[in-house]
């Protein structure tokens, strides 16, 4: 409610230039129910936007991860929120479930989300890639790109203040794609910010890395803290 705040303070002032001291509590109540009534409808249009968005993706099959997903993996969360975090695909349990990061994976993301101190349903979560590569390989990078404008959509409709980016895949896509997801190291460029149209991104390690690497954590909260950083 940002902008009706600084309206309303700008309509304050050039009263208060005509003279007037105080305003009636009765208009007052009219201009905040009126910008109540703005946010709801801009709500409303984020999540029709964001349901036709996910109705393409249940019904992908622009690549061959179509052809051996039990289901397509759409995005959840807060459509408003300040924080995003963005994985690389599926694995066998959100295929099941058709939810991401729900799996042992899922859980450690929570607990950072809790330790940051927001709620799993404050954020919005997604993947790079909507359905479960086989063996839960890397995705490819022709998969990376035709899905990329699902991820682009996503990312536009809940307009983040800031990204955290879970593993190398999701952070070579916001990086432009440039080279090979395999030569990419996130634990070399973890600990840096870049920009993806003026949103801060913050790379760090993947959970389920962590769960084989558990000494890293450290390492990702250091990332948590830098995102809390930019949030402020």
């Amino acid at each position: 409610m940002g902008r009706e705040i600084d309206s309303f303070n700008d309509l304050l002032k050039f009263y208060r230039i005509l003279g007037f001291t105080e305003l009636p509590s009765s208009f007052i109540e009219s201009f905040l129910n009126e910008a109540d009534n703005l946010n709801s409808m801009k709500e409303s249009k984020k999540e029709d936007k964001l349901k036709k968005i996910n109705e393409k993706i249940k019904i992908c099959k622009k690549c061959s991860l179509s052809k051996g997903r039990t289901q397509a993996v759409c995005g959840e969360g807060n459509i408003e929120a300040k924080l995003m975090f963005i994985g690389e695909a599926p694995g066998f349990e959100e295929d099941r479930q058709g939810s991401p990061f729900v799996g042992e994976a899922g859980k450690l993301l929570t607990n950072l989300i809790e330790k940051m101190g927001f709620k799993r349903q404050d954020v919005y979560i997604t993947n790079t890639v909507k359905c479960h590569p086989p063996e839960n390989r890397d995705p490819f990078e022709e998969e990376v790109s035709l899905c990329f404008d699902y991820l682009q959509n996503e990312i536009d409709i809940v307009s983040p203040k800031v990204i955290m980016t879970l593993g190398k895949v999701a952070t070579y896509v916001l990086m432009g794609m440039k080279g090979k997801i395999k030569d990419l190291a996130i634990s070399k460029i973890r600990g840096n910010v870049f920009y993806y149209k003026n949103i801060p991104v913050v790379p760090t390690f993947h959970p389920a890395y962590l769960l084989r690497n558990r000494k890293d954590k450290w390492l990702t909260w250091e990332d948590a803290q830098e995102a809390l950083r930019r949030l402020q």
